[in-house]
């Protein structure tokens, strides 16, 4: 680790001395625990910590670890991306690790210095919106647990799909260069390391690791609107001398009703949606309505229901009666040979021959037991 390279063995001592205590005390301490950065002799942490250190050259405090970009983007990651998202945008996510620790008790990997178990999980990558919010998670057995946050804004207001590209996670450290990270990232976690994706990660500036990944949006299709229409329902009201108002009702989503008829079933028809009609004499009359629909398409269609039907009754001395008759159910049709008189005179032959035989066979048996 260059800046500590300079410092004395007596501060290592010290450091040493820290550590101890501090591996007892991590668990308490580590979520608190910050450092403001003064140069290259700002003392380590006493004990593996994660991303602890205030106010550093180019990642200002390392508590803000979490950052992100618009792939492709040489700029600097951002905490809040606001962008336009079209269909397809990728975004490249950034997660900072650095073990506070001093590089002087890693011991090639196996000293007290050494965060173990060391795991990343970036969450929040999934689902639909305008707006999003990923977060990410470093832990380790030793070291406690940080968690850091960022912002993708769609500024064109656009309903976009999040996902984890799949196969893109990767980390970076000086020491071992760009290695493959397990897809888990985004589930459980994934182990990084800083030698390799193992989770050991040694303290020291040196040993930094930068872990990426890519996520991607989807433009929102959304479902086609149905069109449709449909008779309701028809209302009638009676008066006297066999006067009949009725009023036909359509229901539409995404259509229009264009045209009405109402039928009074004595030959007469009116094209409104509310008409009276007077009956020339008594008896029962169905009453047939419907209703012209025009689709978003441009198609007309009549349509009309079992409660777009009326029947009305008109007897001497007695008040009109109405009802909505029940659908007309077809009846059912059996199926006969065809009846000519040649089918019919080939089913009486066979029929004939059939006996015929029948009787040869038991007479047959008979005379064979006399």
């Amino acid at each position: 680790m260059n800046i500590f390279t300079q410092l004395s063995k007596k501060i290592s001592t010290v450091a040493a001395s820290l550590l101890m205590v501090g591996m007892i005390l991590a668990p308490m301490k580590v979520n608190a625990l910050s450092i403001p950065y003064t140069g290259e002799n700002t003392p380590p942490a006493p004990y593996p910590a994660f991303n602890v250190f205030t106010g550093t050259p180019y990642n200002g405090d390392e508590s803000d670890f979490l950052r992100g970009k618009v792939a492709g983007d040489t700029g600097d990651s951002k905490n809040v991306v606001d962008t336009a998202c079209q269909d397809g945008t990728r975004f490249t996510l950034r997660v900072y690790v650095h073990n506070g620790a001093s590089q002087d008790l890693n011991n090639g990997g196996s000293g007290p210095s050494v965060a173990r178990d060391v795991r990343v999980k970036v969450g929040g990558v999934t689902g639909t919106g305008t707006n999003f919010v990923p977060n990410a998670t470093i832990s380790a057995s030793n070291a406690g647990t940080v968690a850091d946050d960022m912002r993708i804004n769609c500024t064109n207001g656009s309903q976009v799909t999040m996902s984890y590209v799949a196969g893109t996670a990767k980390q970076y450290s000086k020491l071992s260069g760009t290695q493959a990270v397990s897809d888990s990232i985004v589930t459980t976690g994934a182990p990084i390391g800083t030698m390799t994706p193992d989770g050991n990660v040694w303290g020291c500036w040196d040993q930094r690791v930068y872990v990426t990944l890519d996520v991607q949006v989807k433009k929102v299709t959304p479902p086609p609107v149905v069109s449709e229409g449909s008779c309701k329902v028809a209302d009638l009201t009676t008066a006297d001398n066999r006067k009949v108002t009725v009023t036909v009702t359509g229901q539409t989503n995404n259509a229009t009703i264009v045209g009405y008829e109402i039928d009074f079933g004595d030959g007469t028809k009116s094209n409104k949606q509310t008409d009276t009609h007077t009956y020339a004499k008594d008896g029962t009359y169905t009453i047939f309505t419907k209703v012209q629909v025009r689709y978003a398409d441009g198609r007309t269609e009549w349509k009309t229901a079992t409660a777009c039907t009326k029947q009305v009754t008109f007897k001497p001395g007695v008040p009109p009666t109405v009802v909505t008759p029940p659908p007309t159910t077809p009846a059912t049709v059996t199926t006969l040979p065809a009846t000519g008189a040649g089918s019919v005179a080939a089913v009486f032959a066979a029929a004939t021959v059939a006996g015929a035989m029948a009787y040869r066979v038991f007479m047959a048996r008979r005379l064979s037991r006399q």
